[in-house]
Parts: structure tokens; sequence; C-alpha cells
């Protein structure tokens, strides 16, 4: 063999060795799922639940962008390049003026894995819609569910968001936008995954689109009893006609809050007993003078006594409504005098104080709330009228949040009332649209405006871009805050709760007069939420007893007649909770003793309550309900039986009832309400407990002792 076949033989077997290599797909996998990749295009071919051991095809994983000005299909742009790097797959396409760059993310220890676009143009455009994927999935004995929430609070044409679970026997997989405005579709197996920004673009702009999901799950023998649900109502509690054709299965529930807690993060806080000032006869206006502060300095001593320590502000930006009426470009925001001295009180008595500013409009609820910036009027929303004309009357209610000039200014005006270091929170309720704050999806956001950030009218989604932004931005500058969310993201779900720590979704309406109703009402919609809306437990905030404002004359309705049930109830459902509390009324010793025991108790445990896992049983007549909290081969068990006779409880000592790990013996001890009941039971056995008429226990479990 001469010199020259010497030397080409070897670089035919390694160009030869390299065309093979690069027809064979792409993976990325770990222990719990695999996504397979055609090399060349970079789409998705299929999902491999290692759960499960089965496989689902999938084809059409292409994209779409629509502008005004122009429209890209997947078709009509070339891959540059697609490549694997660790725990990534990307690819970058050209082609239409235009470069769109993919990356999936499939995390080591993760059961889904995320696919995120960034778009980028050389030239300004107005982008009307992005579909991120539109999948078409193959699999033996394949059932797809369309399942949409949250259900209560919309009207027609204002879409909720959506999850796509592609069920078989075994097990299956899910699928929808990390987004609360989605435009997504199901058309037999396939599933168009997609939303509607309506949002102008800058030349050479990074525009990181919002991402997708793709999980799987493994079926259980609880997927096979039907899910539970309570009669949806709206947030305000009156009775709502809403058809729920589907529920997700018991596996496809905690897959799901698996996930949302993965993407949101762990809790970061520990107990969080807030008291709302709003609805515990605190003022809502501005202070008058010194003995206005007195009075709040009292109620700010009474919810001590309570062991409440947190506070949420009973006025927005202290009730100094007037001097955010007149502040201007250059004006810094920093508490009055007045609002400093009660701030200055709380902070001896040990009760931190939230922050509550507005987003749009100086005082939602106030007749002298008014825009920011009288010297900006094209900082307003514009409204159209039912016949497409801009409405220059509802224009003056407020501000568009998608606007940057506002958007900037409002931000500083936010991290100047932090830095004043007063606040240990900080919490944004009230409406996109300045008119009183009430509801968020019920009415679009529509503006008019062609100089605001979003294209003439559906403003929706800029909204809740900018509102994502700003939330971030208070995140950023002060980690340590608590960040509390109400309107809009109680209304929007669960993707509206980036960079929060808690929601307050008022589902309880302030609970019923009766403690124990009340407490079975706190449980309920608390499984709602992370079973049926997939919040992870802990960015839940039960509220508790009912409403009455400073100016309502009717008495205050207390009873202290099983507070134990109720304060039980919010504590096993959340380290967070929410108390309407007669401040300036009062209730008896005993009943301020019995709340301040019981948060400390909580505060002592808060381990435990950071983690939940559901017994099956929901609240309901002949029912015993109820929620473990265990970290390892240690924790708490809670048992509630609203009914008037004793009735048994039970859960077995495995990791799928209550998350227990570890073999061998077992001790269960009743710490409530009479403790001492001991019970030794080895793990994997079943426990049973009588449980006495409208009552709540609480079991610890540990391991026994070796004698």
């Amino acid at each position: 063999m001469n010199v020259r076949m010497m030397i080409f033989l070897p670089a035919l077997v390694l160009l030869l060795s390299h065309r093979a290599s690069a027809a064979e797909p792409l993976c990325l996998e770990n222990d719990k799922l695999a996504l397979r990749f055609d090399s060349a295009s970079g789409r998705l071919t299929a999902i491999e639940n290692k759960l499960t051991g089965e496989s689902y095809g999938v084809s059409g994983d292409e994209f779409a962008i629509e502008a005004v000005e122009f429209g890209i299909e997947f078709a009509k742009l070339k891959p540059a390049a697609v490549k694997r790097a660790g725990d990534t797959l990307t690819a970058r396409y050209e082609g239409g003026g235009m470069t769109v760059a993919v990356a999936w993310t499939l995390r080591h220890n993760h059961h889904f894995a995320e696919k995120r676009m960034t778009l980028t143009a050389p030239r300004d455009y107005g982008l009307k819609k992005v579909t991120v994927s539109r999948p078409t999935f193959a699999a033996d004995g394949l059932n797809f569910v369309s399942y949409r929430y949250p259900q209560f609070g919309r009207l027609p044409g204002t879409e909720p968001l959506s999850t796509y679970f592609g069920r078989t026997a075994k097990g299956g997989f899910f699928t929808g936008v990390e987004m609360p405005f989605d435009a997504s579709s199901l058309s037999d197996r396939q599933v168009t995954l997609a939303y509607a920004p309506s949002l102008k673009v800058k030349a050479g702009e990074r525009l990181v689109c919002e991402p997708v999901y793709v999980g799987v799950y493994r079926r259980r023998p609880a997927d096979d009893q039907p899910p539970a649900h309570p009669p949806i109502r709206s947030a305000h509690g009156k009775p709502q006609p809403v058809t729920v054709e589907v529920l997700p299965l018991p596996s496809e529930s905690d897959a799901m809050v698996a996930m949302t807690s993965a993407i949101l993060g762990p809790p970061r806080h520990g107990l969080v007993a807030m008291a709302c000032g709003w609805h515990s006869e605190m003022q809502h206006g501005t202070y008058a003078d010194e003995q206005a502060v007195e009075q709040e300095m009292r109620s700010l001593d009474f919810l001590a006594e309570c062991g409440v320590d947190w506070l949420s502000d009973s006025h927005p930006w202290g009730g100094e409504t007037a001097k955010m009426n007149a502040l201007g470009a250059n004006d810094k925001y920093a508490p009055g005098e007045l609002v400093t001295e009660f701030l200055k009180h709380a902070r001896k008595k040990g009760v931190k104080v939230v922050m509550w500013p507005s987003m749009n409009n100086t005082h939602h609820w106030s007749g002298a709330g008014r825009p920011f910036r009288a010297d900006q009027p094209e900082w307003l929303m514009t409204p159209k009228t039912l016949d497409g004309k801009p409405d220059l009357i509802k224009r003056a209610k407020a501000n568009c949040f998608a606007n940057t000039p506002f958007f900037n200014w409002l931000s500083r005006i936010n991290n100047n009332g932090l830095t004043s270091g007063y606040y240990k929170a900080w919490c944004m309720d009230g409406s996109f649209f300045g008119d009183g704050g009430w509801f968020t999806t019920v009415i679009p956001v529509d503006c008019a405006s062609d100089q605001h950030d979003h294209l003439p009218g559906d403003s929706n989604y800029a909204c809740q871009r900018a509102l994502d932004r700003l939330i971030a931005g208070v995140r950023q500058q002060s980690p340590d805050v608590f960040v509390l969310l109400c309107r809009p993201p109680m209304d929007l779900g669960v993707w509206s709760l980036r960079n929060a720590d808690a929601c307050f979704t008022l589902l309880e309406s302030g609970s019923p007069p009766a403690n124990v109703t009340a407490g079975d009402e706190i449980r309920k919609w608390s499984r709602v939420r992370v079973h049926h809306h997939f919040f992870p437990h802990y960015f839940d905030q039960p509220l508790l007893f009912q409403s009455r404002y400073l100016n309502d004359k009717r008495p205050f309705n207390w009873s202290g007649a099983k507070l134990n049930y109720i304060l039980l109830s919010a504590l096993s459902s959340s380290p967070n909770q929410l108390y309407y509390l007669p401040t300036k009324t009062g209730i008896p010793d005993q009943d301020k003793a019995e709340l301040r025991k019981w948060l400390d108790w909580g505060r002592k445990n808060i381990a435990y309550l950071k983690v939940r896992k559901d017994l099956p049983d929901w609240p309901a007549p002949g029912k015993v309900d109820g929620s473990a909290h265990v970290v390892g081969d240690r924790g708490l068990v809670f048992l509630f039986n609203p009914n008037d006779k004793t009735l048994p409880g039970e859960f077995a000592l495995t990791a799928e009832s209550i998350g227990l790990k570890g073999e061998g013996a077992f001790s269960i001890t009743q710490e409530h309400p009479t403790p001492g009941r001991t019970q030794t039971a080895r793990s994997g056995e079943t426990v049973r407990w009588e449980v006495p008429a409208q009552t709540a226990v609480v079991l610890r479990i540990q391991k026994a002792d070796k004698k």
C-alpha cells in the first residue's frame, strides 16, 4: 500500500463515521425522561417516559411567528446550528429577516423539560402571535385531555391557562405554555402551544419568548378514583355556573405541582402570620393627626398580643394619596411623618409591615385616587368603546402599565419605599386598568394608544410582562423581602407567581362564622389551589375570619368556639396565613392566648409545615380528611373530623401515602387534643386513629426507640 492510500483510508473512515454520527438523533435524558431530536432540524421526535417504560412519537415540533409586517413558518427557515451541551440542546434558525434561537433544557433530577425561543430581527415589528410548537403525538392507547384553569373570574373571550394531558394505561405526559394569557389549542392529537403577545419589538432587540413545558408521570392506584371537585364560586363567594368536564388525576396534579415547585422555587421564609389591615378595622384614608396614629398603634399592640407578627398596610402608599398624586418626574417616595411614626411603633412591637403600592392609580378604592403623573397624559390608558373608538372619559382613570417610561418611573418610586428600611414585605394589589381593582381577567385589558409597548388594542400580555419585570426588580433589589401578590395574579393563575412568596386568592371569602365550617372551607379551597390550579402549597395564603371594615357599624362576628380547629386547618394548609381581626373591637384574652399558642407552635414546627402531602379524602360529610407533613423519617399528620360523631382516620407509613422515608418501627404520638396517646407501627403498615367529633387531631411521627 502506497503512502497516499495510507493517508486516504483513515480520512475516509473518519468522514464516514462523522456522517453516521450526524445522522443519529440527539438526545437529552435522565432517569425519568428522555427527549429525542432530529439532529439536522432540531425538532423533537420522541418522548420516553422512563417512569413507565413508554415512548410517545412526536411530529410537527415546529414554530411559527406572526407579525404585523410579516409571517414566518418553520419550513422557510434554515437550521444554522443544532448541538447538545450538557443538559441543553440548542438550535439556531435563520431566514425571513429573523434569527430564531431554540433551547431545550432537561435538568438531571427533573421529570420535565422546557423549550424556550429567542427572536432577533434587524427591524422594528409588531409581534402578534408566537406558536412555540405544534406537536402531534402518537402512542398505543393514548387519550388526550384538555384541562383549562382557573375556572372562575373569567368571561367568554378571556382564555385561562391550558395543560394538555396525554394519558395511557400506565401513565402519560403533560404539556403547556408557562403563560397566564394562553392561545393554545388541541385538535385530535395535535397540540398548538401558542400565545398572543400583541407587542412592539425594536430592531436588534433579543425577545425571549415564554417557555413551554413537557413532562411525564406514572399513574397510581389513586387515579382509579374520580377526582373530587367542590362547587365553583367567583372570587367573591357568589355561586358561578361552570361545567367542569374533566379534572387532573391525582398523579397528574402531583406531577404538575412538582414541576411548578421546581420552576418557582422553594419557600424562602418561615411562618408568615399576617393580618390584613384593610379588613381589620384599621384606617383606610390619610392619617389626620397624632390621635389617628395613636389609634392605629393600639391595633399593632393587639396584633402583637395575638402573636400575629406581619401586617399588610391598610391603605396603598401609606394612605398619603394627595402626596402620590403630586409626585413629579424627579421626586422620591418616602413615608411621611405620621406614617413613619406608625412604622417605628410596628418595628418596636416586632410586627413587620407590608409596603402596599399600586399599579396605575394612586388609590384604586378611593375617590381621591388619580393616575400617576398628571404631567404625562400620554401615559394614560385609552380604552376602546363598543364601536372601537377611544373612550376619553375612562382614559382619566389609569396609567397604562405596558409603557416603558411610566414603568421605569414607577419602579424607581417602589424602590424608594423599600430602601426606607421600614418594610419587610411588598405587595401588589390592583387591576391593570385602574377601575377599582376588583378583577383582571373578567375585563380584558384593552388600550387603544399607539404610544405604548403594546400594539393598539389587546395589552393583556404586555401588562403581565411588565408586572413580571416589576416583581423581579423588587426581588433583585430586596432579596429578603417577602413578596405577596393579590390582584391581578389571584385571577391569573400559577404562572403569574414568578419571584413571589405567596398569593392571596380570596376564595374563602373571609370564611363562614362557625369555626369548624370555616376550617373545612379553608382546607377545601387550599386543595383546589394545589390539585386543580397547581399552586405549590407554600404559595397559598389561607384566609381566616370574616371582614368588617372600619366604617361598618355592625359588630365583628367573632367566635372563640373551636378556634383551634380553624387555626390548625390554616396551619396544615400553608406556612402563610392572612387574618381578618377586630383590632379595635377586641377579642377575649383567652382567644388571644389561643391564637398566640398555635402560632408559636407553628413557628417551632415550620420545617414540617413547608411540606405537605394530602390524604385521599377531601373535607366532606361522613369523612375524615387530613394532610401529612413529613421530612425524612419524622413529621406531623393532621386529621380533621367535621362530623357530629367520632370517625376513624387512616394513613399508611409509606412514602406514597405520607412521604415517610426509612424502614422499621415508628411511634405515632397524639399531641392534640389530648396529648399522650401513642401507637407503634412498622413502615408499610396502615395506621387507624379515632378522631372525636368536630375535632382536629395532631399526630407526631418519628422512629421508635430501640429497646
